[in-house]
């Protein structure tokens, strides 16, 4: 079985999403969890840990959103599936394996990955995590490390570095959000003020 245990541990992680979106999580709102079939780790709010900058850029150049904000939050990782862990990610390759040797012998469409959507891998955490729901301890967050494929976002030839790679957590209990708070462009926490757009 995964190794997912509670880890006693909170982090600083980071939301992209719509100014009118911040206030209201920020005012005590609740968020809506990620429920869309191609989501890398499965249903569930995403952040960027330890990454306010990254979080900029996702919601003002990738979502392209008209009114970007970001909230930080404090998370408590509780059970998580911490995917960089060796262990677990061997298991993942073993349900994965099980899962589609059922899949081919009933033969049931098989999601698949392709390019940013990744219907095979959020199809398996889901699996994973509708076993886990069962279980005396759920898991609460999913943890995993996202490395680009293209090779142009290494920053020279041969580089293990590459620009936006980053860890993501995948929060599936709100009550793991222990807090939340406006975070400005530069880093800093509270909102914007008009006039004064301070850049990345």
């Amino acid at each position: 079985m995964f190794d997912y245990r509670d880890y006693h541990r909170t982090v600083v992680a980071f939301h992209g999403t719509t100014v009118s979106a911040a206030n209201r999580l920020v005012n005590g709102g609740a968020f809506e969890p990620s429920n869309k079939s191609y989501e890398w780790l499965g249903k569930g709010v995403y952040f960027w840990e330890y990454a306010p900058k990254q979080a900029w850029w996702w919601t003002r150049y990738h979502r392209k959103t008209k009114t970007p904000a970001v909230v930080g939050a404090m998370i408590r990782l509780g059970n998580c599936l911490d995917l960089l862990d060796p262990a677990n990610v061997r298991w993942l390759k073993s349900t994965h394996d099980d899962m589609m040797e059922n899949w081919r012998l009933t033969k049931a469409p098989i999601p698949q990955n392709v390019r940013d959507k990744r219907g095979l891998d959020c199809a398996v955490l889901n699996w994973v995590y509708t076993q886990s729901d069962a279980a005396p301890t759920p898991i609460e967050t999913c943890r995993g490390v996202f490395v680009p494929t293209d090779k142009e976002k290494r920053v020279w030839r041969g580089s293990w570095i590459y620009e936006e790679a980053h860890i993501q957590i995948c929060v599936r209990s709100s009550q793991n959000i222990l807090a939340l708070w406006h975070v400005r462009p530069d880093g800093r926490y509270g909102k914007e003020k008009k006039g004064n757009k301070s850049e990345e």
